[in-house]
């Protein structure tokens, strides 16, 4: 997904503008793969051997949030996977999953959180 982002648009700049956004929301600890952030610590699938690493991450109360930046893609299903996973930590971990969307990506991403039941707050940016 990074590779078609980065093709597209200008990843960092998406991705510093995520970050500001959720400083302002208030959360802490924000791990990104930006210059002057940690890396968020990749994920390991246990049922496939597949890894993700989040596009951010950072906490807030206590919990644990998730952020990704969503692009259109033939072939989705790595994306799909990774958004469940994400899905599924933040609500063990008492945190949020949110969607960044750039513009001309909206329906693709608000298509995909509907068909796969993901539980996330949706972003536009």
């Amino acid at each position: 997904m990074l590779q078609q982002t980065r093709s597209k648009i200008s990843y960092d700049e998406v991705l510093a503008n995520v970050i500001e956004k959720v400083r302002k929301q208030g959360y802490d600890n924000i791990r990104a793969d930006l210059s002057d952030y940690d890396a968020p610590h990749q994920l390991i699938g246990k049922t496939n051997n597949v890894n993700f690493t989040p596009d951010v991450t950072a906490t807030k109360n206590e919990g644990k949030a998730y952020f990704e930046i969503s692009t259109k893609m033939d072939n989705p299903n790595e994306l799909i996977n990774k958004w469940k996973l994400l899905e599924t930590l933040a609500s063990m971990k008492n945190g949020t999953f949110q969607i960044y969307v750039p513009h001309g990506h909206m329906k693709f991403t608000q298509e995909l959180v509907k068909d796969h039941n993901i539980r996330a707050e949706i972003v536009k940016i």
